[in-house]
């Protein structure tokens, strides 16, 4: 933060406080994360300045319209941080209230507003500068070291969990909080590997093949999910079960082959053993099946395939996590397509609210200004925006303005103190570092603490800002009263503007919304077009279980819920999704087809309606297509894909446990008892 502040002042910066605040606002423990909040804060501040210059020379002599232009500038930002993710919204944050910065200023002198918006540009770049190569060259801390842990955690854990799987049925709500751990684990792998890009030229090239990991991973996941429900299933309707046992002994090789691998130990090798236990399946399978009565084949049959699946997925995603241990990138990787892409959902009330709030705020607030006539009024302005900008997204926004509020003003004794004590008493750089250094170690002190972060960076911002640092000291009092007052005004209007309009983040009706979007996945699957639809489904999914579960607590009914409507989402949604891709490759008799459309649109309506009707409807086709799927007793083999399919959907439409007979008023009745020999 010095040496920001010292370059500044040798270059002749007119606010070196400035600098000192984008060092302040950059830092953190991690490389990575200094060096991907630089490039996003560059990027918005570039875009910011551009804006408020264009903005300015559009309505130079129109201060109401300037006044709807910038309030619209600044709300579609904060939608915009809301709506995207990781430090992409940064940059949004940080393109809206940069362009207040700099035009609020210029309003009546709209000549200066480009030598203000170099002058903002240079001096927040210069920060920019400095923290990158203090946390980068001369502390670094790489994150790829977190992110190897993090990618090496969630195999092993995952390898596990499946390796004891094949011991027998996993209580459902073993699974679903498995499913919890690992969509956590899968969402902070993105994450890391988004900010990881930045720091390491390697990961910047590895950076597809960790993506297609993660994918891998997602798929894996949802098709062991798959699985165990049928297992479980089977053994609910029967304990002793024939196919349970069979599917068990076709089980038991995967199970040897993980047992063998030791945490951490050689993936190339696992998928060369998962390979041999792939290709030795069907001669298994076969053996097995022979030994099962004809009503009972539907259920191996499915629950077969979906072992063999599951096999293939977990030798793909061992070859590709193989890949990323070799150093540089190799030839491309076998069955893999690595132009994909991973999906956010979006609460789009939530982004209407965030713009409204941030365009509601600027509007009136600066008509309020302008008919005032206050001279500072400009700076509380822009620290307005500042803060509902950077605090809109947050879950409890109002709270942590309020935490931010009180630090600023903490920061503002600090500052008035250093302002009289020390800056009086200076007389070189040297001892200005001395002097004032005191006063800011508290704040930076704190922000070590995640519950304390709020306080920490308004005591920051209060501490510097309020300062005020320029290339010569300022000693004048009433000056230093006029930007303390501006700041703790804007503070504090910007905790009344979150009181007034509350973030719809994390509140009971956003769940409920998101909890209709997760739902609503199914719908996507039956009716979107396949071409990148089951990564997208992947992704958006768990981003919307986890967007909602990090607001229920732990282990409440709501959570409960929540864990097994996902389940049953990812288990209906990959498998609609594989029916439509089987049934394009076999081409189906038009016949067929036509039920298999009905039973795919029946089902997108279910989990959208819930509607009883509609589960009856999906029964009704399922069952006619699966009728229709035997020809002369016997199922053709381009068919069979596509029957296993149908079968696991009207097997997880009859299961009277499942979330989604209760929710559509429904509890199948058990199927009728099976003949066994």
């Amino acid at each position: 933060m010095y040496l920001a502040a010292w370059i500044a002042m040798r270059m002749g910066f007119a606010s070196p406080s400035t600098s000192m605040v984008t060092v302040i606002v950059l830092m953190n423990r991690q490389s990575g994360m200094v060096l991907a909040k630089s490039f996003y804060r560059a990027l918005g501040t570039i875009v910011g300045s551009i804006a408020a210059v264009t903005i300015t020379a559009l309505f130079p002599q129109q201060p109401v319209l300037f006044l709807l232009a910038l309030s619209l500038w600044v709300g579609m930002c904060a939608g915009g941080a809301l709506a995207f993710r990781n430090f992409r919204s940064y940059g949004f944050v940080l393109s809206g209230y940069t362009v207040a910065i700099i035009a609020l200023p210029a309003v009546n002198t709209p000549m200066h507003v480009f030598d203000l918006a170099i002058a903002r540009l240079t001096e927040v770049l210069l920060g920019i500068a400095v923290s990158a190569v203090v946390f980068d060259v001369v502390f670094p801390v790489r994150l790829r070291n977190s992110l190897r842990t993090t990618a090496t955690t969630l195999m092993d854990s995952f390898l596990d969990f499946v390796r004891d799987g094949t011991r027998g049925t996993i209580p459902r709500a073993q699974i679903e909080q498995a499913h919890l751990r690992f969509v956590r684990q899968s969402m902070a792998l993105e994450d890391l590997r988004a900010s990881v890009v930045f720091e390491d030229p390697e990961a910047r090239v590895r950076s597809r093949r960790m993506r297609l990991l993660n994918q891998r991973f997602m798929a894996a996941s949802t098709r062991f999910q798959s699985l165990h429900h049928l297992m479980n299933r089977l053994q609910q309707r029967d304990r002793d079960d024939p196919v349970f046992a069979a599917l068990l002994q076709l089980y038991r090789p995967l199970g040897d082959a993980l047992a063998e691998r030791a945490a951490g130990a050689d993936y190339a090798q696992l998928s060369e053993r998962l390979e041999a236990v792939f290709e030795a399946q069907p001669a298994r399978a076969t053996a097995l099946r022979a030994s099962l009565a004809a009503p009972l084949l539907d259920d191996f049959d499915t629950g077969a395939s979906l072992l063999r699946r599951l096999t293939g997925e977990l030798r793909d995603l061992t070859h590709t996590a193989a890949a990323l241990q070799q150093p540089g990138v190799s030839a491309p990787l076998r069955r893999a397509n690595e132009q994909i892409r991973f999906h956010y959902a979006t609460d789009r009330v939530a982004v209407a609210v965030t713009v409204a709030r941030s365009f509601l705020v600027t509007f009136v607030l600066g008509l309020a200004w302008m008919q005032s006539g206050w001279t500072s009024g400009a700076g509380a302005m822009a620290n307005v925006i500042a803060f509902t900008a950077i605090l809109a997204s947050g879950a409890n926004a109002h709270i942590a303005a309020a935490q931010t509020t009180k630090g600023i003003f903490l920061g503002l004794l600090s500052a008035f103190l250093c302002f009289t004590l020390v800056l009086p008493r200076i007389d070189s750089f040297g001892m200005l570092v001395l002097g004032s250094a005191p006063f800011f170690m508290v704040a930076v002190y704190l922000s070590t603490r995640p519950t304390l972060f709020g306080l920490s960076l308004g005591m920051c911002l209060g501490s510097v800002v309020g300062l005020g640092l320029g290339l010569a000291p300022n000693l004048d009092t009433s000056s230093f009263i006029n930007g303390a007052v501006a700041l703790g005004i804007g503070a504090l209007l910007a905790m009344l503007a979150f009181q007034l309009i509350p973030s719809v983040i994390g509140t009971p009706g956003q769940r409920r919304r998101l909890l209709i979007e997760l739902r609503r996945q199914v719908t996507l699957a039956a009716r979107a077009p396949l071409s990148g639809l089951a990564p997208r489904f992947e992704s958006v999914s768990r981003d919307l279980f986890l967007q909602v579960v990090n607001h229920t607590q732990q282990g409440s009914d709501e959570s409960r819920t929540l864990l097994a409507w996902a389940l049953s989402v990812h288990e209906t949604g990959r498998t609609l999704i594989e029916l439509r891709h089987d049934s394009i490759d076999a081409a189906v008799p038009p016949a067929i087809e036509a039920h298999i459309d009905a039973a795919v649109a029946a089902i997108g309506r279910l989990y959208d309606h819930l509607s009883p009707a509609d589960h009856d409807a999906a029964l009704a086709h399922l069952d006619a297509a699966l009728n229709q799927t035997l020809i002369e007793g016997a199922v053709p083999p381009s068919l069979q894909p596509v029957r296993e399919h149908l079968h696991l959907l009207r097997s997880a439409l009859r299961d009277a446990d499942s979330v989604l007979a209760g929710a559509a008023g429904r509890a199948p009745a058990p199927e009728p008892a099976r003949a066994t020999s």
